[in-house]
């Protein structure tokens, strides 16, 4: 009996230390290419993922679906993915199906339709309900398991070998008869017994995915693949996070980040004892003064690049004829695409963010959040979540639940506890609209109220006034032929109306 065929999948050379695609076509044929990276490429598993995700939607999207307006029962789920993948990421025109931009993060939108595959991939249209939607859930959460559980069998091979080794030095050093004070390294520490039921796992994580999802059954039903328009149920979202951090907390982070101390690369050879988390603080200081997104904080430069968001610094003169330092906050890179949901307006900067980040540029900084002792020497801003999550747990205990996030929700709380600040600027200078800041931040504004319910009370003068004069001279001129005047002011209205301004709404 012959081996079952094995799907498309990534394979690592030792030899060469190159990763390579290995597939089989619909003919038999072995398929095999490099990727052209190994495992000293930084952060190459996702590099391979991504990889494999894109080879594996081109390789869908080159079996057209030729058939029509079908029902809904005879529409395979992997049919619909692949239309949407090559009419919505991989060859996207604009305008079409009106929409007027790409996929954002195209490359993530692969890699997650990958795994809607891997599930669902051979169901009809007419399977995916409430069922098939737990049963996805569950999938996700033993892939989960399954991730932490070769993490873990990873971190016991490290474990034993560190021993093994460790175990030989100390055999040496005793049948040499040396007598050593101190040693200063450490023996290697076991890790903790691994047990699949404290995997971490939300249902709600699986909410992106059925959005893929659906939106590829959108586009299929547009693209007249089928003639039924079908979605799939979704799970909740996620709570809200409601996580502020106090002006004592940033002051502490800012300063545990600016006097870190570790190793890093200088000159291609490491160093200890440098300053690691420098670009942290800076970080910091400029999402708490801005309330901008992680992406619009960590990728920003100094100099009008175009593919990312840059810092205008100007000098100009005040009203005193004196020159001092602007600076403008440019979200958005002249040859970035603004999507709907990730409003990014230019702002100008408050005059203390101004004054660091002339001093960040005076010391040679083009992108203040860039980590400046790689060990691949790039000079490009890179990803900040691990160190940042490390330097929350430092700072504010391992029970945090603080993220990159809770800087745009803290400086939205602020602004929201200014009185004299009007909500729509508010929402204009942190770009997010109007309701999204009333809904999560503007529960901080009861002022508002108050000036709303004293509003009331001086309509109420003015209304009674009115109804008074109006009343009289009504009175004065037909009483018995105004018949449409006991609609508004019936019988004894003027006389109640007096009453309830008298007693200050009184009994209301």
């Amino acid at each position: 009996m012959a081996r079952p065929r094995k799907g498309a999948r990534h394979w690592h050379d030792e030899k060469t230390d190159t990763y390579f695609i290995r597939d089989i076509d619909a003919d038999g044929k072995a398929i095999k290419f490099s990727l052209g990276f190994g495992k000293k490429e930084p952060d190459h598993g996702s590099k391979v993922e991504l990889a494999l995700a894109k080879y594996i939607a081109e390789k869908h999207v080159a079996a057209k679906v030729v058939i029509r307006n079908q029902d809904s029962s005879e529409v395979l789920v992997a049919d619909a993915i692949r239309k949407y993948a090559d009419v919505r990421i991989i060859n996207f025109v604009p305008g079409s199906d009106k929409k007027k931009k790409e996929v954002a993060r195209g490359h993530e939108a692969l890699s997650r339709l990958k795994t809607v595959l891997e599930f669902f991939g051979e169901m009809s249209l007419d399977d995916l309900d409430v069922d098939a939607r737990d049963d996805f859930v569950r999938f996700l959460r033993d892939k989960a398991r399954a991730r932490a559980r070769a993490t873990h069998a990873r971190k016991v091979e490290a474990y034993l070998e560190k021993k093994e080794k460790w175990d030989a030095a100390a055999l040496a050093r005793a049948k040499s008869g040396r007598v050593v004070r101190e040693l200063k390294r450490k023996p290697p520490v076991a890790p903790e017994p691994f047990d699949v039921s404290e995997v971490p796992f939300q249902p709600e994580s699986a909410l992106r995915y059925l959005q893929d999802l659906n939106s590829a059954l959108t586009c299929a039903y547009e693209r007249r693949l089928t003639r039924i328009h079908v979605k799939i149920p979704l799970t909740g979202k996620y709570d809200p996070r409601t996580t502020v951090f106090t002006d004592e907390q940033v002051i502490r982070l800012i300063t545990h980040a600016h006097f870190k101390r570790g190793m890093g690369w200088i000159g291609k050879r490491p160093k200890q004892q440098v300053f690691i988390w420098r670009h942290l603080a800076r970080f910091m200081l400029l999402a708490y003064f801005t309330g901008s997104r992680k992406t619009r904080m960590s990728l920003a430069s100094f100099e009008d690049e175009g593919d990312r968001p840059w810092i205008e610094l100007k000098q100009v003169r005040d009203a005193s004829g004196k020159l001092v330092w602007k600076g403008w906050l440019h979200r958005l890179g002249d040859d970035e695409i603004e999507y709907g949901n990730k409003s990014a307006p230019k702002i100008r900067m408050p005059s203390l963010l101004v004054r660091y980040c002339v001093k960040w540029k005076r010391q040679g900084l083009r992108y203040p959040c860039m980590y400046p002792y790689s060990a691949n020497g790039k000079e490009e801003p890179g990803e900040l979540q691990k160190s940042m999550r490390k330097c929350f747990r430092e700072v504010l205990g391992e029970d945090t639940d603080a993220v990159i996030h809770t800087f745009r929700h803290t400086c939205a709380t602020k602004l929201c506890q200014q009185p004299h600040l009007p909500l729509v600027a508010i929402a204009a200078y942190l770009g997010m609209t109007t309701e999204t800041l009333v809904n999560v931040y503007a529960k901080h504004r009861e002022e508002d109220l108050d000036k709303v319910a004293d509003a009331f009370l001086d309509a109420g003068h003015t209304t009674a006034r009115g109804a008074q004069n109006i009343g009289q001279k009504l009175t004065e001129t037909d009483r018995n032929g105004i018949a449409w005047f006991d609609l508004e002011l019936p019988e004894n209205q003027k006389s109640s109306i007096r009453s309830i301004v008298r007693s200050g709404y009184a009994g209301i």
